[in-house]
Parts: C-alpha cells; sequence; structure tokens
C-alpha cells in the first residue's frame, strides 16, 4: 500500500524505507497500543496515511554495517504491518556511527539514551538481545498501563522511552495479577503512584497533589 513520494517529502529530505530494514532500540512494545494504532490507521485513506507518515517519520541512527536503528515510533512501525503497510518515512539520521564496532555501537546508544534494553519484569539485558525485527518484540503491559495514564499522571515530555520509564516504576508497587484482572483500578492507582516523592525523577513528574 505504497504510492508515489511527493515533492514535499523530497524537499523536506524524508525519504520512505522498508520496515523490514530498520532495526529496532528496545526490548518490548504495547501491543494493546499496537491494536489501537492499527485499528485507527486502517480507516484511513491513502492520502491520509501518507500525510500521517510524514508527520510522523521515524528517527534513526545509522549503525554498524550502515544499518537503521530505529529509537523512537516502534508501536507506529508494528501497527503498520499489523494493517499490510510494510514502508515508513525517516529522515537524515540522528548520528552516524556506522564505522564503530558493535560493541561501541551499543555503549554509544546506551550513553545518549537511545535504547532500553530492558525487559518486562525489569531487569537489563544485553543490546545484542535486543530482536532484529520489530515483529519480533514482546507485550510490555507495564508500558501500556503508562501509556494509558499519561497526561493524568504525569505530563508528556519529549523523553526517549518516557513510558517504559513510568511502566518500570509502577511494577515496583503493584502485581501482574492486578494490572490484568482490573485495569481501571490499577489505572487509579497508577496515578496516584505518580505524585509520591519517589517518583520526582522521572521525566513529565506533576509534584504531589
Amino acid at each position: 500500500m505504497t504510492d508515489q513520494r511527493p515533492p514535499d517529502s523530497m524537499q523536506s529530505g524524508l525519504r520512505e524505507v522498508a520496515i523490514d530494514g530498520l532495526r529496532p532500540t528496545q526490548l518490548t512494545l504495547g501491543l494493546s497500543e499496537v491494536r489501537r494504532r492499527a485499528k485507527t490507521m486502517a480507516s484511513l485513506s491513502r492520502r491520509e496515511l501518507r500525510t500521517l507518515l510524514e508527520e510522523k517519520a521515524v528517527p534513526c541512527v545509522l549503525g554498524p554495517r550502515k544499518r537503521l536503528y530505529m529509537i523512537d515510533h516502534h508501536h507506529l512501525c508494528r501497527a503498520l504491518l499489523e494493517i499490510g503497510h510494510d514502508t515508513v518515512m525517516v529522515g537524515a539520521p540522528r548520528a552516524d556511527w556506522s564505522d564503530l564496532d558493535v560493541p561501541t555501537f551499543w555503549h554509544q546508544m546506551e550513553t545518549q539514551g537511545f535504547c532500553w534494553p530492558i525487559d518486562v519484569d525489569g531487569n537489563r539485558r544485553p543490546c545484542i538481545k535486543i530482536p532484529e525485527h520489530i515483529s519480533e518484540l514482546t507485550d510490555n503491559p507495564w508500558r501500556t498501563l503508562a501509556r494509558g495514564v499519561r497526561g493524568r499522571a504525569y505530563s508528556n515530555e519529549d523523553t526517549p522511552f518516557q513510558e517504559f520509564m513510568w511502566g518500570n516504576y509502577y511494577r515496583s508497587f503493584m502485581t501482574t495479577r492486578l494490572l490484568q484482572s482490573d485495569s481501571v483500578l490499577a489505572e487509579k492507582l497508577a496515578v496516584k503512584l505518580s505524585r509520591l516523592d519517589e517518583a520526582q525523577d522521572l521525566p513529565g513528574y506533576l509534584g504531589p497533589k
């Protein structure tokens, strides 16, 4: 489901690339958000979808072997694959680290906050364990919880992996059983937890209320 790239895309420096050619920089994502986005995008016309993809160009870093590593919009890419669309728009790479070896590259990525090698249980994993394809990322319900309360519990900041940080925080206070059995109660609890002093170092902290 692609069409010819319009002149304004070329003028803005955007180009169309295959999602298969983008490497993830995280281990998990929120599958419920993927499904929500897929449902929304499936209802768009070709022109509307094209406009959306230009507005949501995937930020990338050029890594070893000239591979593109996406540093945001993992949910967008996964949702596009769900509806049978296999390309996205990207701009100029944020950084060119193609001359680095793999260990040095991942060290640089972590230093710059461009990757999130934390699993669903809050354990740090080696960056080389990050899947090579977006379709291999597994579900993280804590990230879904954090996305669901964004705006009420904390403000939306331009901070990479913000929802993962908050989700990891909520995980330390409540059980997976609660999250799975009563999502409404889990969200109410998350909002209250977000106001505690323990959360003050997280991006978007709103303070006590």
